[in-house]
């Protein structure tokens, strides 16, 4: 069962991140490269970018109950990984970026990063609350 959960985390945490780098491509490139025209090939970077981003994610995962400051430092690790991985990606092309732009993509990479995070944690939020539900109807039950 726990491998089944990890797996749909896994899935969730990827699609939310290919919608969100999705939506940032779009935003960024019509922001800073209006000019530039994409083929259909354009389409397979936000799954990439995605799958690498929540395979990144094994640094946050453990088999001990963390403490708030051991998570803030994994997923601090998380984002510089990324961080790395869209950086390192873009010069292996050639893309190099003024300080200026290069900036204003890390903040919007890391914006990305908690949009994710805030969607999968109401996620578990919307799910905590269902289980609690049922919780308390079996419980009213008397058994």
């Amino acid at each position: 069962m726990k491998h089944r959960e990890n797996l749909l985390d896994g899935m969730m945490a990827f699609f939310v991140c290919t919608a969100c780098i999705t939506m940032l491509e779009g935003v960024v490139g019509m922001l800073f490269y209006p000019e530039i025209k994409l083929g259909f090939e354009a389409f397979f970077s936000p799954p990439i970018f995605a799958f690498f981003s929540t395979l990144f994610g094994v640094v946050t995962r453990s088999k001990r109950e963390l403490s708030v400051r051991e998570v803030l430092i994994r997923r601090g690790i998380h984002l510089l990984l990324i961080e790395g991985l869209v950086f390192g990606v873009n010069y292996a092309f050639g893309n190099i970026y003024n300080p200026l732009e290069s900036g204003i993509l890390a903040v919007a990479i890391a914006v990305v990063f908690v949009a994710v995070y805030g969607v999968l944690w109401l996620n578990d939020l919307r799910s905590a609350a269902a289980f609690n539900e049922k919780l308390k109807v079996y419980q009213s039950r008397g058994l």
